[in-house]
């Protein structure tokens, strides 16, 4: 659910240099059809060989950036968050009005972040540094592309406003800012698209010790418009798990 509502917005935005609106011009056929080969790569094995060859013979593309954005997106997508940061930076140094590596970066230092965490400093600050720079970044963005109706485009960007919320409110839930991440977590449930990240949010808490907190976001995660079957089973046991470490009465 989450690749599609990224990767629409990259087909979108193919002919017009990413988040920006300078159209991508390739020097020539042979690199016109590298990046074709890399925006139809329907895995992300496929999308990550595609990248790395464009890149590879093409240094000067005008495509990098958003080569680099489709392999960090590749790796968060095969469980690697360590190359999709390394990656995703690299899209950002690349094109700094990228909205969609700064949301990438900021929920995935959140989905790594933990209590325990040695770094978890680290973390939250470049949570938050990748968080408030997707938010200003969206705040002026512009249409991909140019039919894209007002009401499309609004709702792309507040599923990746929603993602950021994430992370936002599980660096709060980690700096113990109760109040604070059950702001950013009800922005998620209004704004995000995928009741998954609801999950998140109340494993945090769970992670924290605050099961009493973690229990309204199993229930909301249950409840979103697009929650299946599955996405409901695994809130009920998350709710469940969250139940039994309430203290005793």
């Amino acid at each position: 659910m989450r690749r599609l509502a990224v990767l629409a917005v990259i087909s979108l935005a193919a002919t017009s240099a990413f988040a920006q609106q300078k159209p991508i011009k390739p020097k020539s056929k042979a690199e016109g059809a590298a990046i074709n080969a890399m925006l139809q790569a329907q895995d992300p094995d496929s999308r990550i060989k595609a990248a790395d060859d464009l890149i590879t013979k093409y240094a000067d593309t005008e495509a990098k950036p958003l080569a680099l954005f489709m392999e960090a997106d590749a790796y968060a997508q095969k469980g690697d968050p360590d190359k999709a940061i390394v990656y995703g930076e690299q899209a950002l140094d690349a094109d700094p009005k990228s909205y969609q590596a700064a949301v990438l970066l900021c929920k995935t230092y959140g989905n790594i972040t933990h209590n325990n965490d040695l770094d978890k400093a680290e973390k939250i600050a470049k949570i938050d540094k990748y968080g408030h720079q997707g938010l200003d970044i969206l705040a002026t963005a512009v249409k991909p592309k140019p039919d894209l109706t007002d009401a499309e485009w609004q709702t792309y960007k507040d599923d990746f406003s929603g993602q950021i919320y994430l992370g936002l409110g599980i660096a709060a839930v980690y700096t113990n800012k109760v109040d604070d991440a059950n702001a950013d977590f009800q922005k998620v449930a209004d704004m995000d698209t995928d009741p998954t990240d609801l999950i998140r949010a109340g494993r945090a808490f769970l992670d924290a010790k605050k099961p009493d907190q973690a229990i309204q976001w199993f229930d909301k995660a249950a409840a979103h418009k697009n929650a299946n079957d599955q996405i409901k089973k695994i809130a009920a046991s998350d709710k469940t798990r969250a139940t039994a470490m309430l203290p005793k009465k």
